[in-house]
Order: structure tokens, then C-alpha cells, then sequence
């Protein structure tokens, strides 16, 4: 099986860009790449991925996220590897398994377990490496609502699930509402020119409603599951388990908007837009949250 090893350098800036809402240097991917993010390699990049990360597992109390895991997985694939907590941890849940997690930059990690490996991999541009039925575990969070075309992705990653094995994905439908008023004009203004600036460069960033009909239309898997979590911004609600994944994912949208790609700026964001919506996340009294979808599938134990 052979994979993309494409050098970093190709993907990722050579000199550091000021994020326009931060006055930060920061490395970012070239134009090519439509993750408007700063690159995995950025500490407060990663320290924005892990406090999304932790907070969806401690809504979820694991890192299954209510899927039906099989006991003994032999091999297990995370598409979008991130900071690798995720793959990390089930690394350690299942010693006797086989980790990939695939990304475009790799992370910088201090320690791996011996049954972990990285490959680098752009899902969008490089040949699929994986073989049809090869992984009893398939996970991908907030990677689709980045990517053009990313129907392709969630098909390849129907193939590459074992018969009896589990595909997971796990992304927004990204529109901001309130529960009891209307959404705050600054709040309506960033997300209107973020979703524009997506859908100019063939991104769908809304990827949550959209897996399950993919996966049933496949007809390849015996039992389909989805769940939408209201996810609160912040901890304004009477429930702590939708508190904690509220408070999560709070820090990732504020986090990620202040540390936008310069280029969004040429759409028309500004700084004060920014800086005016993650003040408005941050009032409690405002009820924003957003619908985060859970999907996940089992695979027929033979094709039909």
C-alpha cells in the first residue's frame, strides 16, 4: 500500500502570515488548500482542536460518541488527524489494534504508541491509499466541512470500512441561532461572509445533515444512527452534559474566527466583524448554540 509523502513545504506557507483579528505570525496552508485554519503545527491551533476534542468527549463520556464499537478492532483509520488526541487515545484503548490517522501536516507529537503510525495524506488531491474493507473503524470529525466535493470523501470512506465495521462522522450544520431572540447582527455578518467566502471556493461548511443520506443511499450498512446536539455557546443551559460540549466548541469557534486565514479578509471580513461576533458568543444571555451532528454506521457483514 503506498502513500502521499508530500514535503510540508508544498502545503504550508514558507513565511508565517499576521492573522489580521490577532496581529499574530502564524503559519497557514497555501491557497490550494481550501482549510482556512492556521496548520496543525500552530500551538493555538492545537490548543483550539483539543478543547473541541474534550469537550465532545465529555458529552459523550468516550471517544465512540455513542457508536457501537466492536470489542477487538483490528485496524482503525482517523481521517483528518488534527493534533492526534483522538487516534492517541484509542491507540491506548486498543493496545492490540492498528492506528493510522491521516492528515496533510503532521502533528508534532511527544510520544507514540507503538501500534500508531502517521500518513500523510491530501484527501482532496492525492490517490486514496486505503483497501476496500480494510479498517473495523472509520472516524472523521470537522474535516468534510472544509473540503470541496466532500461527498467523494464520505464514499471512500464507505469503501474502506470492513463488512461489520464502523464509519463515524462527526461535523456542524454551521448556522448560528438563538433559542429565544434573534441572532445578533455581528454574529449574522461573520457567518454570512464566512459561508460565502465557503461557497466561492466549493466548500460546503453546513456537511452535518448531509451524511446520513449519503450513507443509507449507499445500501451498504445495516443500521444508521444519527444524533444533532444542540451545542450551546458556553454553559447557559440547565444541562452539564450540553454545557461541557458547549464550552468546547465555544473555544474552538472563537478561536478559529480570531485565527482566520488573511485571505477570508479579501472577502470582506474585518477585524471588527470578528472580534464583534466572538463578543456576542460570549454573552450568556444571548442562547446562541449551533445543531452538531454524530453519525454513525455499521457496515453489512456481506454486500448485498
Amino acid at each position: 500500500m503506498s502513500m502521499a509523502t508530500g514535503k510540508v513545504e508544498s502545503i504550508v506557507t514558507n513565511a508565517a502570515s499576521i492573522s489580521p483579528a490577532t496581529d499574530r505570525a502564524l503559519k497557514y496552508h497555501t491557497e490550494e488548500t481550501p482549510y482556512t485554519l492556521p496548520t496543525g503545527t500552530d500551538e493555538s491551533e492545537w490548543a483550539r482542536l483539543n478543547a473541541q476534542h474534550y469537550g465532545i468527549k465529555s458529552y459523550w463520556g468516550s471517544n465512540s460518541a455513542g457508536a457501537n464499537w466492536p470489542k477487538s478492532p483490528k485496524k482503525i483509520l482517523e481521517l483528518g488527524l488534527g493534533t492526534g488526541v483522538w487516534a492517541l487515545e484509542v491507540a491506548a484503548q486498543f493496545p492490540g489494534s492498528e492506528v493510522i490517522g491521516v492528515d496533510i501536516i503532521e502533528p508534532n507529537l511527544e510520544t507514540k504508541p507503538a501500534n500508531f503510525s502517521f500518513h500523510r495524506l491530501n484527501v482532496v488531491t492525492d490517490p486514496w491509499p486505503f483497501e476496500s474493507g480494510s479498517f473495523d473503524i472509520v472516524h472523521c470529525r470537522f474535516l468534510a466541512m472544509h473540503l470541496p466535493n466532500f461527498r467523494d470523501l464520505v464514499k471512500k470512506a464507505i469503501d474502506a470500512t470492513a463488512p461489520n465495521g464502523i464509519l463515524m462522522f462527526e461535523d456542524p450544520a454551521l448556522v448560528m441561532r438563538s433559542v429565544d431572540k434573534a441572532v445578533p447582527s455581528p454574529v449574522a455578518l461573520f457567518f454570512a461572509i464566512y459561508q460565502g467566502h465557503s461557497e466561492a471556493n466549493g466548500v460546503n461548511c453546513r456537511t452535518g445533515p448531509e451524511f446520513l443520506p449519503i450513507i443509507r443511499d449507499s445500501k451498504q450498512f445495516s443500521e444508521i444512527h444519527e444524533t444533532i446536539v444542540p451545542a450551546p455557546m458556553g454553559d447557559w443551559t440547565e444541562d452539564e452534559k450540553l454545557n461541557s460540549i458547549g464550552l468546547g466548541l465555544q473555544v474552538g469557534l472563537i478561536e478559529g474566527a480570531r485565527f482566520q486565514n488573511p485571505r477570508l479578509y479579501r472577502f470582506g471580513m474585518t477585524k471588527e466583524i470578528v472580534e464583534g461576533m466572538c463578543q456576542e458568543l460570549l454573552k450568556k444571555e444571548n442562547h446562541l448554540c449551533y445543531d452538531m451532528y454524530f453519525v454513525w454506521a455499521r457496515k453489512r457483514k456481506t454486500n448485498l
